[in-house]
């Protein structure tokens, strides 16, 4: 079983409204799909993590064409989770096509990103990937950025909550793995919208999960 890791490329016509919405609100920090029904049905049901402000992204969500209805479950003061009834547009269903065909199982997260882009892993056969790629609909351009076997390394992942996972994820976009580093636990505290003490907690804990999945 092949493994791809991708990032796929909107244009103006292609964006979903709210991803452009939080790519070009400063409200936001994380926006990631977690999990998913598509079902068949007119409506999918969407599971997504986000890092940000929640009234702002419930007032986006009451505008959006689509968005049949939606649930908000406050985490923290700046995460938490939306799960929303959509309906989706033709690139919508041109993309669930052409990832969901036959062997392929996209891998969660997927992550929307401010440059209009999302990057996911995608796992299935040879055949079934090379034919997901030449399907992606007009408009969206696609990248692969990693080829190669499947080997279950979600292990890692399961290992983490949520808040781990986000920690390690806006530590990393805001520098402070850089060498030499370029922000501080406090930077990562005001991503979080959490104590420096909790983010380093956080930074800690996953790092050692990090760690322990490596089995030195």
């Amino acid at each position: 079983m092949k493994s791809v890791r991708l990032t796929l490329r909107h244009d103006s016509e292609t964006i979903h409204p709210m991803h452009r919405f939080v790519a070009e609100h400063d409200a936001f920090d994380s926006y990631r799909l977690v999990h998913w029904n598509f079902s068949g049905d007119a409506e999918n049901v969407l599971l997504f993590h986000v890092v940000g402000d929640p009234a702002v992204y419930e007032a986006a969500l009451e505008e959006t064409d689509g968005i049949t209805s939606f649930d908000v479950t406050r985490r923290d003061d700046r995460s938490f989770s939306v799960y929303v009834r959509d309906r989706p547009d033709d690139v919508g269903e041109g993309l669930l096509e052409a990832f969901s065909a036959r062997s392929l199982v996209p891998v969660p997260p997927l992550e929307y990103r401010d440059d209009w882009t999302v990057r996911f892993s995608l796992v299935g056969e040879p055949d079934d990937l090379r034919n997901a790629l030449e399907s992606v609909p007009d408009g969206i351009g696609v990248a692969v950025e990693r080829v190669g076997e499947y080997d279950a390394g979600g292990r890692l992942q399961s290992t983490l909550t949520g808040r781990q996972l986000e920690a390690l994820q806006v530590a990393r976009e805001v520098g402070y793995y850089e060498v030499p580093r370029e922000a501080s636990v406090e930077d990562v505290a005001g991503e979080l919208g959490c104590a420096p003490g909790t983010a380093a907690e956080h930074l800690r804990k996953a790092e050692q999960a990090v760690i322990d999945s490596l089995e030195l």
